[in-house]
C-alpha cells in the first residue's frame, strides 16, 4: 500500500464515522472520456492474445487505468479514449455531453452496464478498426460505497441522493445513484462537464443530501430549542402580592402574560408597568 492509498483509506474511515454522527460527506472525482473493452475487442484492436497493461490503479477495487488508448471516430470527428481495465463482458464507451456534440452522437445518460438501446461507434488502433453495435453512453452521476459504508450512511444499493458542492460556483447535483456492495468504496463520480461547470477539483468533499431523512443537508439534525412558555402562571401561590418588580422581572424573562389566583393583590404600580409593557394580567376565576 502506497502513501496515497493509505491516506484514502484513513479518509474513508473518518468519513464513515462522521456519517454515523450525522455528517454525510464523500470525496468527488470527475471522470474523463474513456472506454472499457471486452477481451474479444481487445484482441481485435491490439492483436491475438493481447492483455491490457496497467498504468495506475484507480480508487475502486480492481479497477485501473491502462497504458492502451483507442480512437473513437465518427463522420463529424474523433477523440482519443483511455482504456480502463480489467476487461468486461461487453465493450462500453463513456463520453461527456460536450464530446457527444463534437462527435455528432446522441447517447442516453445511463448507469454503467446498461447498454440496451444505445448507439454504437467505430474504434481504431494503429490500422485496426472495429464497429461496436452499441455501448456508447453518458455516465449517470453515481456514488460508490462498500456495504459497511452503506450501513454508516444509512444507504443501500439503488438509493438516489444529491450532492451539495459549496464554493463560489456552488451547486446541488440531484439524481446521484448509490452503488453499494462488494467491489465499491466511498467515492462519488461525475463527468468533466459537470466538474468544470461548478469549478470542482478532484477529491473535494461534498455533502450528501438524503431525501426524507433527518439531516438531509449533510449536517446533523438541527435541534430546535424548547419553546419558552410566554405566560407566567402564579395561580398556585395563594394571597400573592404582585408588584412592579414582578412585572419587570417577567418582562426580562420573556413573559407576555401573568396569570394569578383570585385572592392575589396587584399593586397600582404593577398595573401601570404591565400596561406600558403590554403584559396581560389574568385573574383566575373560581
Amino acid at each position: 500500500m502506497n502513501e496515497q492509498e493509505l491516506r484514502g483509506m484513513i479518509q474513508r474511515l473518518v468519513l464513515a464515522e462522521m456519517a454515523r454522527l450525522g455528517f454525510a460527506y464523500a470525496p468527488v472525482m470527475s471522470s474523463n472520456r474513456h472506454c472499457h473493452l471486452s477481451q474479444e475487442d481487445t484482441e481485435r484492436l491490439f492483436g491475438p492474445g493481447y492483455r491490457l497493461t496497467k498504468l495506475r490503479d484507480l480508487v475502486q477495487p480492481g479497477q485501473f487505468a491502462c497504458n492502451e488508448k483507442v480512437l473513437l471516430e465518427t463522420p463529424k470527428g474523433s477523440v482519443s479514449l483511455r482504456v480502463v481495465g480489467p476487461v468486461r463482458k461487453e465493450t462500453q464507451v463513456e463520453l461527456s455531453l460536450t464530446d457527444c456534440a463534437k462527435l455528432g452522437l446522441k447517447p442516453p445518460v445511463r448507469m454503467s452496464g446498461r447498454l440496451e438501446n444505445t448507439p454504437g461507434c467505430i474504434l481504431k488502433n494503429e490500422g485496426r478498426s472495429i464497429q461496436i453495435p452499441r455501448g456508447v453512453i453518458v455516465a449517470a452521476r453515481h456514488l460508490h460505497m462498500s456495504a459497511e459504508e452503506g450501513v454508516a450512511y444509512g444507504l443501500k444499493d439503488g438509493d438516489v441522493v444529491s450532492l451539495r458542492m459549496d464554493g463560489i460556483r456552488s451547486v446541488t447535483m440531484e439524481n446521484v445513484v448509490v452503488r453499494c456492495g462488494e467491489g465499491h468504496v466511498l467515492e462519488a463520480h461525475i463527468d468533466k462537464d459537470e466538474a468544470n461547470a461548478c469549478g470542482l477539483e478532484d477529491g473535494t468533499l461534498c455533502r450528501i443530501l438524503i431525501p426524507g431523512k433527518p439531516g438531509a443537508s449533510g449536517l446533523p439534525p438541527r435541534q430546535e430549542p424548547p419553546k419558552k412558555e410566554t405566560m407566567l402562571d402564579l395561580t398556585g401561590e395563594k394571597a400573592r402580592l404582585i408588584t412592579e418588580e414582578n412585572i419587570l422581572a417577567a418582562e426580562r424573562n420573556g413573559y407576555r402574560a401573568i396569570r394569578f389566583g383570585k385572592d392575589a393583590i396587584v399593586t397600582p404600580l404593577a398595573r401601570d408597568a404591565a400596561a406600558e409593557r403590554h403584559i396581560e394580567l389574568i385573574r383566575a376565576i373560581g
